[in-house]
């Protein structure tokens, strides 16, 4: 089949398009049947730079980062030092005293180390000393909400969802059926065919199955013929995107489900239709496929057949009630309003609150705060940041433990058996919980030694 442009039909200067952009994901999805300059390279500059800036807080605090560059997107954060605010961009949680000189917002006072305070000072008695491994700290950061209902995140999400349906389908060229979708992603005009789910239970239903902060795309039929979409961003807002009201004869594949998670992992399903895989699931539980293994006290026992297992079997029957909902729902959102804003804020804590315990974010933590030259780690019993606390956890318990070599399986074993709730790699941390693991360190006065000890053994791990 000769490539063809999705937008234009062209068959010449094609790209590799990411679904999603590059900075909103460790896992990468491609299109081949992009126009590199209009419809590739543009769409950046059109509306995806909007929304990648705009979400820079949350891919940092999920570790993601576009592969095209070295350092984490930046965000700004007001800083709250002894009552005196400063004004900051951030890459990340590290960067507060790490080698530089940082002044108040009002520019009457600045902290930097003593030596260089001194310098700009120009008068030593002017210069006061400060142990920041003691003093009270808080961090405010703005997230700007109005983004997930701006016409450029809808552009963008329409944008995926196209993309994404169109490359399962092994679409090349345009196809009339797709006129209105295609409108919209180029121009931003016409029916916007975005809308927001606001169920609270399908957002459970997701939460309960899929990583915190993955992406997931589900694509079905309704029975009459149009294509919806379902976009789980980061798990914040779940949206449904209508790709066409009548699909193209050639698209034959109208049951899809890709998750892909922070940790670049991801689950795939591809099928014809829910009523084919619907049959071929149920089939399997179909009296054929048992055989009795004997009478216990009356009763008749019937055991599986051996059968080829169905990969991913177990998501199924949750895929299968969703989209009886998403067929059946007429409720969607189509902006802001009460509801959608209390599950979004209920979300946007679930995130912030949360550390993922893999390899990405550990290696991410050791290398930002044990770096060469480094002060030996004196924690703050005053301050409060849950990701970093979990962190500085987990780095203890690898200090503490007798394994020498770190890989994935010994990392998840070590962090099992010293935190009661890491069973799922998810680890949801509340204040009581801070404190609980601050003072199990503290109590312990070799704890700094230990960090040293457990940050050493994760920079030893290969990659």
């Amino acid at each position: 089949m000769e490539q063809k442009c999705i937008y234009c039909g062209k068959n010449h200067d094609l790209s590799e398009s990411d679904i999603i952009p590059d900075a909103l994901t460790n896992a990468r999805i491609f299109n081949n049947n992009v126009c590199r300059i209009e419809h590739n390279n543009r769409f950046s500059d059109m509306f995806e730079s909007k929304v990648i800036e705009a979400l820079a807080f949350i891919t940092n605090e999920l570790d993601i980062k576009s592969s095209k560059g070295k350092n984490y997107a930046s965000y700004d954060a007001v800083i709250t030092i002894e009552g005196t605010d400063y004004n900051l961009k951030l890459h990340g949680d590290n960067e507060i005293f790490n080698r530089r000189v940082i002044k108040s917002s009002d520019n009457t006072q600045m902290i930097s180390s003593y030596d260089k305070a001194v310098k700009i000072a120009k008068d030593e008695s002017k210069v006061h000393p400060l142990d920041v491994n003691t003093i009270e700290l808080e961090k405010k950061v703005k997230i700007n909400n109005a983004i997930f209902f701006d016409t450029a995140m809808y552009r963008m999400l329409s944008k995926i969802a196209y993309e994404w349906y169109c490359s399962k389908n092994n679409i090349s060229g345009y196809y009339n059926e797709f006129e209105d979708i295609v409108k919209f992603i180029t121009t931003g005009t016409g029916a916007n065919p975005v809308s927001i789910i606001q169920e609270m239970e399908i957002y459970k239903m997701i939460d309960a199955e899929v990583n915190l902060g993955s992406h997931v795309l589900l694509a079905f039929e309704k029975n009459n013929g149009e294509i919806d979409v379902i976009i789980s961003l980061f798990g914040l807002l779940i949206y449904r995107v209508i790709v066409t009201k009548n699909k193209p004869n050639d698209c034959s594949n109208n049951f899809l489900y890709t998750e892909l998670r922070t940790d670049s992992s991801r689950r795939e399903l591809i099928h014809h239709s829910l009523d084919e895989v619907q049959q071929k699931f149920f089939d399997i539980l179909a009296p054929k496929n048992f055989v009795s293994a004997g009478i216990v006290n009356g009763v008749s026992i019937m055991i599986p057949k051996k059968i080829e297992p169905i990969p991913n079997a177990e998501l199924y029957p949750i895929l299968f009630n969703l989209i009886k909902y998403f067929i059946c729902a007429d409720e969607d959102a189509t902006g802001p309003n009460e509801k959608v804003n209390d599950i979004f804020l209920n979300q946007l804590k679930n995130i912030t609150q949360a550390s993922t315990l893999q390899k990405k974010s550990i290696k991410r933590f050791v290398n930002e705060i044990f770096y060469e030259g480094h002060e030996k780690i004196r924690l703050n019993p005053q301050s409060s940041n849950k990701k970093a606390t979990i962190l500085f956890y987990s780095v203890y318990l690898i200090g503490l433990s007798q394994e020498i070599c770190l890989d994935d399986r010994i990392l998840q074993k070590i962090l099992k058996e010293g935190l009661e709730c890491a069973a799922d790699a998810e680890f949801i941390v509340d204040d009581e919980m801070e404190n609980k693991l601050k003072n199990i360190m503290m109590s312990d006065k070799n704890y700094s030694d230990v960090l040293e000890k457990g940050a050493e053994k994760v920079k030893n791990w290969k990659n």
